[in-house]
């Protein structure tokens, strides 16, 4: 299985949602890494769109592949989002694997559309089961964590770094193990706990675009 291929599938399906004039949206992961080289193609061919990105990551591959972004502030609004996902069952997602689900979340939520766009390996069958990030307030932590002591509550750590990893925003990541009989309830439910800012169980969006080898197809 060529998943890079997959994922280059997927991003030139979402490329044909994207229109002159457009404010897009650029999500964070290895997928849309891909859609930000083929979307850079298309505006050295004369497309004129603004981006705006949902992490300094994505923020740094559009500058670099010359696209034009910009901050929400100077946006009326965002006509479309693409966005990938660590898991997806064509109900919800599962995202945050990067650290940016809250900017991502706000741009794909603000957005007239949003499109997602994952390889064939992240579709999960069935009911939605795995990692759970949450974004978190680092003096909220130890109480979030408390109240959610049933699922595992882990604080992410870095690799570059000792500690905890933290965000864009300045917070920590807290992951759980879940499995998700109702993605709804349970999005609402952690958007409710104190300290708790945002998290990666993503219920709202227009359509889940597939790479394959051959080509694509739409989960939903």
């Amino acid at each position: 299985m060529d998943t890079n291929k997959e994922k280059i599938n997927a991003s030139k399906a979402a490329l044909e949602y994207i229109k002159d004039g457009m404010v897009v949206g650029l999500g964070s992961g290895t997928t849309v890494h891909e859609f930000i080289k083929l979307l850079a193609e298309k505006v050295k061919e004369g497309l004129h769109v603004i981006c705006v990105p949902t992490s300094y990551n994505s923020r740094m591959s559009a500058i670099q592949n010359g696209l034009l972004v910009t901050d929400t502030d100077a946006v009326d609004t965002i006509d479309i989002a693409v966005d990938g996902a660590d898991k997806a069952n064509g109900i919800a997602l599962l995202k945050g694997g990067g650290g940016a689900l809250t900017r991502e979340k706000i741009i794909d939520y603000n957005a007239k559309e949003f499109v997602v766009i994952i390889d064939e390996s992240k579709i999960c069958k069935g009911v939605l089961e795995g990692k759970v990030n949450m974004e978190v307030l680092s003096f909220a932590a130890p109480l979030v964590m408390k109240e959610l002591k049933d699922y595992n509550p882990k604080l992410r750590v870095g690799t570059g770094k000792l500690g905890p990893v933290v965000s864009d925003n300045g917070n920590f990541i807290l992951e759980c193990d879940m499995r998700i009989e109702n993605p709804k309830e349970m999005e609402k439910y952690l958007k409710s706990i104190p300290g708790v800012i945002e998290n990666g169980i993503f219920t709202k969006f227009s359509t889940i675009i597939v790479g394959t080898e051959e080509g694509y197809y739409r989960l939903v």
